[in-house]
C-alpha cells in the first residue's frame, strides 16, 4: 500500500504548455488580452521560462494598463538577457512614455548608445526617441499654467513618425497643458496619412481639454474646421441614438446579447470616423448594415435579402453599408 504522506507527482498532459503558449499567442494577436494574460501565467507555473512568453506577458499587461507591472517585467527581461534585446527595449520604452516617465527614457537610450551597440538600422529611430524624451524632460521642469501658452514653443519635429509614438505621445498629454502641443497635434490631424484612431485620440483630448481655438482635419479624403470645446460626445449625437434605436427595434428584441456586440461595433466606427458620420446618413440604412454585419461577424446566417426587407431598405445599399462596416472595422484596431 503506497503511504498516503507521500506527495503525488502531477504529470501535465503532453506538450501542455506548446498548446497553452499557442492559445496565448493567439489571443493575443486578437486583442483578448486578458485570456491571452491568464494563459501565459498558466504557462509561467508549468515551469516554462520562454523569451515569448516574458515577452506576452509584458504586452498584455501594457494593453490592460498595469503599466507599472509591464515596467518590471521588461526591466527583468533587459537584466536578465530573456529574448531579443532591441525587442523588449522598444516594449519598455513604450511603457516608459506611457507613464511620462522621460527621464528614465532619457538614461536607457543614453545608456545603449553608450555601449555601442545600437543596429544600424535602428539608430535614426533612437536618436529621435531620445531627443523627444529630453523635450518632454525640459517641457516638466519649466511648466507653463494652464491659462499660459507660450507661442515661442516649437515643438520636436520628426520624433513622432510611427503609430507607436503617437499613441504614447497623446496619452502622455493627458493631465497635462495641451496649448503647448498645439502645433504638433495640429500636424497630425492635417495630416492625410496620419492613422485616423490617433486623430480621433486627440480630438477627444482637445474636447476633454475644452480647446477653443479652430483646428483642422484632413481624414478619409475630407477635410473639416473646427472646435473641439463645441464638438458633442460620439454617445449623445442624435445620429448615434437613432441608429442604436432602429436597431434595437428588431435585433434587440431578436438577440438582446449580439444588439450589445453589434452596439460597439457601431460607436467604435463612429470613432474611427469622428468627426465625420457614415453617409448617407440614413439611420435605417446604417442599422440594417449593423444587424447584417453583425450576424455574419458572429458566424451566423443572415441573408442579405431578409435583413433589407426588415429595415425596408435596398440590398445593394445594404450590402454596400456593410462593406463600408468592415472596412472601418479592420483598421479601428491600431497596429503598433
Amino acid at each position: 500500500m503506497m503511504d498516503g504522506k507521500k506527495q503525488r507527482k502531477v504529470i501535465p498532459f503532453p506538450n501542455l504548455s506548446e498548446r497553452l503558449v499557442d492559445k496565448g499567442l493567439e489571443a493575443l494577436k486578437n486583442k483578448q488580452f486578458k485570456e491571452a494574460l491568464s494563459l501565459f501565467y498558466e504557462v509561467l507555473e508549468l515551469g516554462e521560462e520562454r523569451a515569448e512568453i516574458h515577452l506576452g506577458i509584458a504586452l498584455c499587461l501594457m494593453e490592460l494598463g498595469e503599466l507599472e507591472e509591464a515596467k518590471s517585467v521588461c526591466r527583468k527581461m533587459l537584466h536578465e538577457d530573456i529574448g531579443d534585446y532591441f525587442t523588449v527595449l522598444q516594449v519598455y520604452l513604450t511603457v516608459l512614455i506611457q507613464l511620462r516617465q522621460y527621464s528614465e527614457v532619457q538614461q536607457t537610450i543614453e545608456a545603449v548608445l553608450q555601449e555601442n551597440q545600437l543596429p544600424h538600422d535602428q539608430a535614426e529611430h533612437f536618436y529621435k526617441l531620445l531627443d523627444f524624451s529630453r523635450k518632454m524632460t525640459e517641457d516638466d521642469d519649466f511648466p507653463i499654467d494652464d491659462d499660459e501658452e507660450d507661442e515661442s514653443y516649437t515643438e520636436p519635429r520628426n520624433l513622432l513618425d510611427t503609430i507607436n509614438q503617437q499613441v504614447a505621445y497623446v496619452q502622455s498629454l493627458k493631465d497635462r497643458n495641451v496649448s503647448r502641443h498645439m502645433q504638433q497635434l495640429q500636424s497630425i490631424l492635417k495630416n492625410a496619412g496620419s492613422h485616423p484612431v490617433v486623430q480621433s485620440m486627440i480630438l477627444h483630448l482637445l474636447m476633454e481639454n475644452e480647446v477653443a481655438k479652430e483646428v483642422k482635419i484632413v481624414k478619409f479624403g475630407k477635410t473639416m474646421s473646427l472646435i473641439p470645446a463645441e464638438l458633442e460626445d460620439l454617445s449623445e449625437l442624435p445620429f448615434t441614438k437613432k441608429v442604436l434605436n432602429v436597431l434595437d427595434d428588431i435585433l434587440g428584441q431578436e438577440n438582446p446579447a449580439l444588439f450589445e456586440a453589434v452596439k460597439e461595433v457601431w460607436i467604435r466606427h463612429l470613432y474611427v470616423l469622428f468627426p465625420f458620420l457614415p453617409e448617407p446618413a440614413e439611420a435605417r440604412l446604417w442599422a440594417a448594415a449593423l444587424h447584417y454585419a453583425g450576424y455574419e461577424m458572429h458566424g451566423i446566417a443572415a441573408p442579405a435579402e431578409e435583413v433589407s426587407y426588415l429595415y425596408e431598405v435596398k440590398e445593394n445599399r445594404l450590402i454596400e453599408a456593410s462593406r463600408k462596416i468592415y472596412e472601418i472595422e479592420e483598421i479601428s484596431y491600431l497596429q503598433i
